[in-house]
């Protein structure tokens, strides 16, 4: 979905939804212009995310936004809210938010090219509130982006050689909410080490013969990075290789900067370059 996710297997395993009920069901999708021709619309895109983009028409990727909603808990009105989109990729999520109410929306992803359609999508839905832009987890700067109440982080996590880079800089411009889905490695694991927080590495394509993949955290070690990072973090589902999360920011500064550590005592030396002032964490 993600910054993102060209993998075979879909992010949400088949039997995880077949008896379940929406939790936090969307608003309807509108009728299709009588002029609207899906076949010769999504000819051509490359699509990895499955989207209701009018009333019974869905874009023909193999990764279900409805579903995906549902599993991170996202609510049904995000009216009022500033949304950040990281790994936006085909931009179905990013438009799902302006459909449930979101004031504003910004989705993210290196991959912005028209191949991945989400300029086309937005305009075929009207959208006025969504803006697709080149980025990603690391170049994430509250000067130039802004700040945003509800952040979405789903299929990137193991895609990041720099995890902790980029999950520090999701705190520096989240101020609510982040929904966090990814892949874990808690599957290959004792049930005794699936305590311990380990980030497996995956030096070539090991997972799923895709070499963008980099790291397979286990469910402890995406909690407790995200805590370290300056949240508080409710594990919400975790089911073979797949986990969802939701994060609130905690005020003030991150856990990692309120500690003895090198990065706090010499902050002016070792990160000033990549995050700004110091102060500017303490909000």
């Amino acid at each position: 979905m993600t910054e993102n996710d060209p993998q075979v297997k879909p992010l949400i395993e088949p039997d995880r939804h077949s008896a379940a009920e929406p939790v936090h069901a969307s608003i309807p999708a509108p009728p299709a212009p009588n002029d609207f021709d899906p076949d010769e619309f999504f000819h051509g895109i490359t699509w990895y995310q499955k989207w209701e983009v009018f009333a019974g028409i869905f874009t023909p990727g193999i990764n279900p936004i409805a579903e995906i909603c549902d599993l991170i808990n996202l609510p049904a009105d995000l009216s009022g809210r500033r949304v950040l989109d990281i790994g936006s990729a085909n931009g179905c999520m990013s438009l799902e938010c302006e459909r449930r109410g979101a004031a504003e929306v910004i989705g993210i992803t290196p991959l912005d090219t028209p191949d991945w359609g989400h300029r086309k999508l937005a305009e075929a839905v009207g959208s006025t509130k969504t803006k697709f832009q080149p980025g990603s987890t690391y170049n994430l700067d509250p000067g130039t982006l802004g700040y945003f109440d509800t952040v979405l982080f789903c299929g990137v996590l193991y895609h990041l050689r720099y995890p902790m880079l980029g999950i520090d800089n999701i705190r520096r411009v989240a101020t609510g909410d982040v929904f966090i889905e990814t892949h874990i490695s808690d599957s290959g694991l004792s049930p005794d080490h699936n305590q311990i927080p380990l980030w497996r590495f995956y030096r070539g394509s090991e997972l799923n013969g895709d070499s963008t993949n980099w790291f397979g955290p286990n469910a402890a070690a995406v909690t407790q990075a995200f805590e370290s990072a300056g949240f508080g973090v409710e594990l919400l589902y975790s089911s073979g290789q797949r986990a969802a999360f939701h994060g609130v920011v905690r005020k003030g500064l991150p856990e990692f900067l309120s500690i003895e550590t090198h990065e706090a005592d010499s902050y002016d030396l070792l990160l000033d370059h990549l995050f700004g002032s110091k102060e500017a964490w303490r909000r």
